[in-house]
């Protein structure tokens, strides 16, 4: 009964044939729904039986397995995949081409699944093929628009490029281990991890061409320019894309975690250039005009996080981020993709909770005391996230790297948050309280949900993990990066909100005219695109 759950990948394909040859379009949306329903309920059974046995599915002769890894990820991506094609349904309804989305969609998802589920680096190159032509398709699905087209033709040159060095991985791995089954070769790497340091160049280079092409997958900095300007896709194809295309590449790396174990220097290339990521796509999502490109690089930025998190060995961390990350872009675009259409036909469109919260003018303050109770906001998350590592462990100053990262990100979007709601203007202490209140939620969830996803991916290894990457931050220094924080972000606040602006005319600073410049253009490099790369 059990191997049912191996037809997975295969039942998108049975759905698209399916669509193919129905001519009434109201038929073509049920069918859709009805099989991916059929998905999402295979692949929670797939859950079940892998989490009350705590054995792995294989089958078609060990080509396909499911295993603790396909017991998170295949209910996550088939439970997305039924809210878009549930969305799509009317959103696409007066769209020409309804047929051809919906069979572009089946595909693309095939795809996905099968990438999940592979077991061997043949079916997994297949897969990553599949999703490379199939994107391109859904993302030129306006076939009259010449940007749409050439945005198409970005996104296939990027991806091409990765499908090469995959590719070209993949070669190398059969030359150096002997072997196409991911099963057989993590067991071989976790072998060779124990025996000690590896010498051998070529073994680094396959963890290299695996990560470049996991990072021109998931957008990362200088691979990005792909994903913010696709936003002329269709709106489900956008939701897909940034809650689901982007991930593969934290989803490969997960396959590979062993391989990396053998290659320390790979992860802190990733957490390099992840950290790069990060911080670069947030400041150009502040800078950018374009509302939709603002909103690809947010993605960027995110997909930067989880790279870096890949680099600080918190794999299990990063399968947590994307999941939690691709719900919440999802919803975002298909909010709004349905607020555009609710504005076209009533121009009365009720406001959202979070316009109540954060857009509706309130009484201003402007009060030094409104600075001192941000400032103590912000002091006790710290000392909560101190004081819990202390009640869960000995070592509170040997402080998890995930976790540290966890609160480097928080601080720093609460400061940003602080700011740009202007709550310190609004003086809403329920706002602060919900913050506050993020925090601790956040903490514990990872504490105890995500230390335990950890356990299920990896068990005993996942210490392995953390160890070969080979970064050690101590406690005193830990203390004096979050303190920097604060400060910085105090200083930040008191200068937006409390330093008069000098009245009347005065001159720009130059400096930072040309670094807006700089970020404005997104660093010059989609005009080198341009440029360089007129193949399209």
């Amino acid at each position: 009964m059990e191997k049912l759950v191996l037809f997975i990948p295969f039942i998108p394909i049975v759905i698209a044939i399916l669509i193919g040859f129905l001519n009434k379009k109201e038929h073509m949306p049920k069918v859709a729904i009805f099989f991916s329903s059929l998905v999402a309920l295979l692949g929670l059974y797939g859950t079940y039986h892998v989490m009350s046995t705590d054995e792995a599915i294989y089958g078609f002769e060990g080509l396909l397995v499911f295993n603790e890894l396909s017991a998170i990820l295949v209910p996550y991506v088939a439970i997305l995949g039924l809210v878009i094609r549930k969305y799509s349904t009317k959103y696409m309804w007066d769209e020409p081409g309804y047929k051809r989305f919906f069979v572009l969609l089946n595909f693309i998802f095939s795809a996905i699944y099968l990438l999940v589920m592979s077991n061997n680096l043949i079916i997994l190159t297949i897969a990553w093929q599949l999703m490379s032509i199939s994107l391109y398709l859904l993302i030129t699905f306006n076939v009259e628009s010449k940007s749409a087209i050439k945005n198409g033709g970005w996104t296939m040159l990027v991806h091409k490029l990765a499908d090469l060095f995959f590719i070209i991985a993949v070669i190398l791995t059969y030359k150096v281990f002997g072997s196409f089954d991911l099963a057989q070769l993590g067991e071989k790497w976790l072998a060779m991890s124990a025996s000690g340091p590896i010498d051998d160049p070529l073994i680094y280079v396959i963890g290299f061409l695996f990560l470049f092409a996991a990072m021109m997958k998931s957008a990362i900095i200088p691979f990005h320019l792909w994903l913010p300007y696709t936003s002329e896709a269709p709106t489900p194809v956008s939701a897909l894309m940034h809650a689901g295309v982007v991930n593969v590449g934290g989803i490969l790396l997960n396959k590979m975690a062993f391989l990396l174990l053998l290659t320390p220097a790979v992860l802190n290339v990733a957490f390099v250039m992840g950290l790069l990521t990060a911080i670069f796509a947030s400041i150009l999502m502040l800078a950018v005009s374009d509302i939709k490109r603002s909103l690809g690089y947010s993605t960027v930025g995110q997909m930067g996080y989880m790279i870096m998190e890949v680099g600080l060995g918190a794999f299990s961390l990063a399968i947590y981020h994307l999941m939690v990350h691709g719900i919440f872009k999802a919803s975002l675009f298909l909010e709004s993709g349905s607020l555009i259409n609710s504005a076209r036909k009533e121009p009365n469109v009720p406001r959202r909770l979070s316009h109540e919260l954060f857009w509706k003018e309130k009484p201003q303050y402007n009060s030094i005391n409104m600075f001192r109770m941000v400032a103590l906001f912000t002091v006790v998350p710290v000392v909560v996230f101190i004081g819990v590592k202390f009640a869960l462990g000995e070592d509170f100053f040997h402080l998890n790297a995930a976790v540290l990262i966890l609160a480097f990100a928080w601080l720093t979007g609460t400061q940003l948050f602080l700011s740009f709601f202007e709550v310190t203007k609004a003086n809403s202490p329920k706002v602060i309280f919900t913050v506050i209140s993020s925090f601790i939620i956040v903490l514990f969830t990872y504490e105890f949900v995500g230390l335990a996803l950890e356990h299920f991916l990896y068990g005993e290894h996942g210490a392995l993990l953390y160890k070969v990457a080979t970064l050690h931050v101590s406690g005193t220094m830990t203390l004096l990066m979050l303190i920097a924080i604060m400060f910085i972000g105090w200083y930040f606040t008191y200068k937006q909100h409390f330093v008069g602006i000098p009245i009347g005319e005065h001159k720009p600073n130059k400096v930072q005219w040309r670094i807006y410049k700089i970020l404005a253009k997104e660093g010059y490099l989609s005009d080198l695109y341009i440029k360089y790369f007129k193949v399209f």
